[in-house]
């Protein structure tokens, strides 16, 4: 992975990382957020950026620059608006990646922390870290919004299996969303959710455990693996995947699973970004067009690394205990806090970064 110090759409400190074909930036002054994806020397910007805020930062209040960007789960009207315009740390990882640390939030107390690595041929694999500081336990989940640009199709898998007697499909629609919606198709084995330039916002959320979903425009398919965990418990009725959409852009997002994080905790949720180029642009929920797109199932990032925080959730093990700081104190655990419910993710205890 090449990783070069630019300047970009207004932005003065950014950092690019090229791996392949397959090209991301991350700005240092917000965020943290990614501001740039790119397949090919001289492909277009995937993302969406608000072009009046191109190169800002300091907002007092929670901005909506575009990119990508982390939150945690279940959005709450106060908490996820925390701002996240300051500046971040960036640091280099001995492993090969690029973590981009944002600073604590004084209302919640928690830390959010982008990691970035070189995964296969022309892959990126995105950790969103969030580690509670705080003074008490919270249930939240890791939450990975792509903000993408008009014109293309959301493409969600709806779940596999045999035939059986229980359900194991489910389409969840919040409040402002119409499931008549003529933006909404309806298939067999995908949900796509078209993108317009007229519409007002509408969101949709699935229990997917395919573990991925995909943007196709202008001929490029951009795709977002990750992995399902079967016996926990997903934010928003079950949604492991979900897309809001209005007039100026669309939002791919994937969701972990809700964990309870004691102070010092922190859970992360991986996706896998890929970029390819396609002849076929699936308007309509044409199952053997989409099918020929070549996505797989994904089922994690397949490594040996007892480490990784995949396997950290998969087989369960111990919460691991935090790494001292040198120039803090552990925060003290406020009497009566919530105890960790039963089948939640186990949360990962805080360590040293490189």
């Amino acid at each position: 992975m090449k990783i070069k110090k630019i300047a970009f759409q207004g932005w003065k400190n950014c950092i690019e990382l090229t791996h392949g074909d397959f090209r991301i930036v991350v700005t240092t002054e917000v965020g943290p957020r990614i501001v740039g994806a790119f397949l090919g020397p001289k492909g277009e910007n995937l993302l969406y950026l608000d072009k009046k805020l191109l190169g800002t930062s300091n907002q007092k209040v929670w901005t909506n620059y575009g990119g990508h960007r982390i939150w945690h789960a279940p959005e709450d009207s106060v908490r996820s608006y925390c701002p996240d315009t300051r500046k971040v740390v960036v640091a280099e990882l001995r492993d090969g990646g690029v973590s981009f640390m944002a600073p604590r939030e004084e209302l919640t107390g928690i830390v959010k922390t982008i990691n970035v690595y070189p995964e296969g041929d022309n892959s990126f694999r995105i950790e969103h870290q969030i580690r509670n500081e705080g003074l008490w336990d919270i249930e939240a989940a890791a939450w990975g919004i792509t903000q993408l640009m008009p014109g293309g199709t959301a493409i969600l898998p709806m779940n596999h299996g045999p035939e059986g007697l229980v359900p194991n499909r489910s389409v969840n629609f919040w409040p402002y969303a119409r499931p008549s919606d003529p933006r909404f198709v309806y298939g067999n084995e995908f949900v796509l959710v078209k993108q317009t330039a007229k519409g007002a916002p509408t969101k949709i959320g699935l229990n997917s455990s395919e573990g991925w979903c995909a943007y196709v425009n202008n001929n490029v398919v951009f795709v977002k693996q990750f992995q399902y965990f079967d016996e926990n418990e997903y934010p928003d009725l079950g949604s492991s995947i979900e897309v809001y959409t209005e007039g100026g852009y669309l939002e791919l997002e994937t969701l972990g699973p809700l964990a309870i994080l004691e102070p010092g905790d922190e859970v992360t949720h991986c996706e896998y970004w890929t970029a390819a180029e396609v002849e076929q642009i699936p308007l309509n929920n044409d199952e053997d067009v989409i099918n020929m797109l070549g996505i797989e199932e994904g089922d994690g990032c397949g490594c040996e690394d007892d480490d990784c925080c995949c396997h950290d959730h998969e087989e369960k093990k111990p919460a691991k205990k935090a790494a001292k700081k040198a120039d803090s104190k552990p925060a003290a655990k406020k009497d009566g806090a919530k105890k960790a419910a039963e089948k939640k993710a186990p949360a990962k205890k805080a360590a040293k970064k490189a």
